[in-house]
């Protein structure tokens, strides 16, 4: 698939929108991820799930998520299923950051749908799952033939 001219300077639009209202409200972008995340599955996550959900590089996942906790947005405990790896709890400061957070997320969907039709964004959806499973399949550790 040959890219379209667009797709990287929309990308470059998309970053500099979302991080200059992130910056507002101190989150970095890998912050916000995490965040956003959290809120949505609750509250409470296994941080190798982040990093499989997020797909971030976990010294990423780890940096941002001690971030939080030295903002007291997040508690890191050890996990007591398996003693290797952490549970990662939203505090009532960190929900309230993730809402502002999925409020500046909105702000550029509410943004960018001012031109597009619900047809051409389910279009677009579309295609980008079809994408997005593409990729997935093709960096699978259990489905990559390539590597």
């Amino acid at each position: 698939m040959k890219r379209s001219k667009f797709e990287h300077a929309l990308s470059r639009y998309h970053h500099r929108y979302v991080d200059e209202r992130l910056k507002k409200i101190e989150v970095s972008r890998p912050e916000a991820s995490f965040l956003k995340r959290m809120y949505n599955v609750g509250g409470v996550i296994q941080m190798n799930r982040m990093v499989e959900a997020l797909g971030y590089h976990k010294s990423h996942v780890t940096r941002a998520t001690s971030q939080l906790v030295k903002a007291g947005c997040v508690t890191k405990e050890i996990n007591q299923d398996d003693k290797r790896g952490y549970i990662v709890t939203l505090t009532d400061k960190g929900r309230d950051l993730a809402k502002k957070v999925i409020a500046v997320l909105d702000e550029w969907d509410n943004f960018v749908n001012t031109v597009i039709t619900d047809e051409e964004r389910k279009v677009m959806d579309n295609i980008t799952e079809k994408v997005y499973y593409l990729l997935k399949d093709y960096y699978s550790e259990e489905g990559n033939q390539n590597e």
